[in-house]
């Protein structure tokens, strides 16, 4: 199934045998009742894991066929001191309910179980990246098909995999996964002596491995089995060196989250911004709200805000600043009551839920005449705090000093030298009234209205030209009454900024020719800007990106030369 449809996986057939997970469709199981043991008798012990991780400063990366309970995951990252990335791939993901229940014994021994658990990716495919330990531990998802994960990893992946993991279903139950062009493809994409490590012992394996250039050995794994398989990649391997050192420019939450996403992953960062303090610009608004924009159809575009919603929603969640609110939409200009339900038909548990309107009402706390959206995972941010929180500890300066290299501009509308970017500026306003009951959670549909403190914003104006003050407000006055039946008394509070808009409403994301862009969000900006910023700095450190490659080409720079090829620039006519 094509990354390009965010339509939902069926998630894998599982039965218990006790307290251990067994596939229906495979026969198998997923680990044996000693499970964290097995992992470290298997996997990392061949493996020389422990001494191979133990330099808090490097990154180590661990590619595994067969996330299966994310089992593998939780002991490796549980025994790595340095950083770890971890990418892995799974053809048929557990549900939620069945990998809580497939780690429920180990929770108390490992937190990170019940951190998986709660962050657990939606079944779509494609990747999906999460981030532990205040980003010391990284995992990269697939969901999918593996010949598709690894074309993937071909294609973006430039550091080399250190450790393998092959953990599918046994060999004769599942050969699709043990193919020998998969241990030729795992063999490109090696740092040089890479390890592999896995359960089988099946003859056709190791002499599969060898052929694909490992040196391969027979583990004793007596008395639980006879044998299990080791080798190291005897070939010339990827040998990528990331940049020690980046610079920054712009410190509202597009560049305070590359910032902090790029330190994360070990690179010294500088940040550059004339303005008073981060998000002195749009990015300050006080009441944003980060929630899906979905659709009914499989398309690119749909896949792309699924994924950018998946990770910000993750990403964002506990950080100063923001809010887990959740978010109620209605019905709006774009998206009827008939198209609400068709969007809540094709969303994946957990992401979506169509409500009528007695559950609507029940869920905002003021009454709600038609059916709407809930999604649970939906945010309130004030994007000043959460830009602080994104930068805390790492430098700010006024200029840029022009040593450090590469650079990566996230400064919204200003794109001096670069004029092929479609990028303008379009002002905003929000306004503060005064309610005598505000809902219990933010509104969008047409505009949206966040609960503030006996008060909601509302909002937000979108101005072709800067409105006056007075007529944004009035704007959005008429946005208080459609939702409330009164019209609001004065704005006792408003917030104006100017977005950064591109001219087909997608983010900038990526490199062009030598520069590095992150800018362009538009309204979106809790949502693609933070993925936009982990995309840049999984670029930059040679990892692959948290979405899959047609999507990175939805966003890409370049998009806007090849255009100019058939029309001019429509900001510079």
């Amino acid at each position: 199934m094509s990354a390009t449809n965010p339509q939902p996986l069926a998630p894998a057939q599982v039965d218990f045998d006790g307290a251990r997970p067994v596939s229906r469709a495979f026969g198998d199981i997923y680990y044996d009742a000693d499970g964290p043991a097995e992992v470290a008798r298997a996997f990392l012990a061949p493996a020389a894991f422990e001494a191979r991780t133990a330099d808090p400063a490097a990154t180590f990366t661990v590619g595994e066929l067969g996330f299966g309970t994310g089992l593998n995951f939780i002991v490796a990252a549980h025994r790595a001191r340095s950083r770890l990335h971890f990418i892995s791939v799974e053809r048929h993901p557990l549900s939620v309910d069945d990998m809580a229940r497939s780690l429920a014994p180990w929770k108390a021994v490992f937190p990170l179980a019940r951190d998986l658990v709660e962050h657990y990716p939606p079944l779509v495919p494609g990747w999906h990246r999460r981030l532990f330990e205040a980003g010391r531990i990284q995992l990269s998802v697939y969901f999918g098909d593996v010949r598709d994960a690894f074309a993937e990893l071909e294609r973006q992946q430039r550091r080399g995999v250190d450790a393998w993991f092959l953990d599918g279903f046994a060999p004769r139950r599942n050969p699709a996964m043990w193919r020998r062009e998969l241990f030729e493809a795992m063999a490109r994409l090696s740092a040089p002596r890479a390890s592999v490590t896995t359960f089988s012992a099946a003859g056709d394996v190791r002499r599969d491995l060898a052929s694909s250039g490992f040196e391969v050995r027979r583990v004793d794994q007596r008395p639980h089995k006879r044998h299990s398989t080791a080798g190291v990649f005897a070939g010339k391997g990827r040998d990528f060196v990331p940049p020690t050192a980046v610079a920054v420019l712009g410190a509202g939450l597009a560049g305070t989250a590359t910032a902090r996403a790029l330190a994360d992953k070990g690179i010294a960062v500088s940040i550059a911004d004339a303005g008073e303090g981060p998000a002195a610009g749009a990015s300050g608004i006080p009441a944003a709200v980060s929630h899906p924009r979905l659709s009914h159809a499989p398309s690119t575009l749909a896949s792309f805000r699924m994924h950018a919603y998946g990770f910000s929603a993750h990403r964002c969640r506990g950080l100063p600043g923001v809010t887990a609110s959740g978010v109620l939409q209605l019905p709006g200009p774009d998206n009827d009551a008939d198209k609400l339900r068709r969007i809540a038909d094709v969303t994946p548990p957990g992401i979506g839920e169509y409500l009528e309107p007695d559950a609507a009402t029940d869920r905002a706390g003021i009454e709600i005449r038609g059916p709407a959206l809930f999604f649970p995972t939906g945010l309130t941010v004030d994007g000043r705090r959460l830009s602080e929180a994104l930068c805390r500890g790492l430098e700010v300066a006024a200029s840029h000093s022009g040593h450090s290299s590469p650079v990566v501009r996230a400064t919204g509308s200003n794109v001096d030298g670069f004029d092929t970017l479609e990028v303008t500026g379009l002002a905003g306003q929000m306004d503060r009234f005064r309610c005598r009951r505000p809902p219990d959670l933010p509104i969008v549909g047409d505009g949206t209205v966040v609960p503030a403190a006996r008060s909601v914003w509302a909002g937000a104006t979108y101005e072709y030209r800067p409105w006056a003050t007075r007529d944004a407000t009035s704007a959005n006055a008429v946005r208080f009454q459609r939702l409330f039946g009164d019209a609001p008394g004065d704005s006792v509070e408003r917030f104006r900024g100017v977005r950064a808009v591109t001219s087909d409403r997608l983010p900038v994301i990526g490199c062009d020719d030598g520069a590095w862009f992150n800018l362009g969000h538009g309204s979106h900006g809790t949502t693609t800007a933070i993925v936009g910023a982990e995309i840049v700095a999984s670029a930059i450190a040679g990892e692959v990106a948290p979405v899959t490659t047609d999507l990175l080409e939805l966003v890409r720079p370049s998009r806007f030369r090849e255009r100019q090829q058939r029309r001019p620039n429509p900001f510079k006519t």
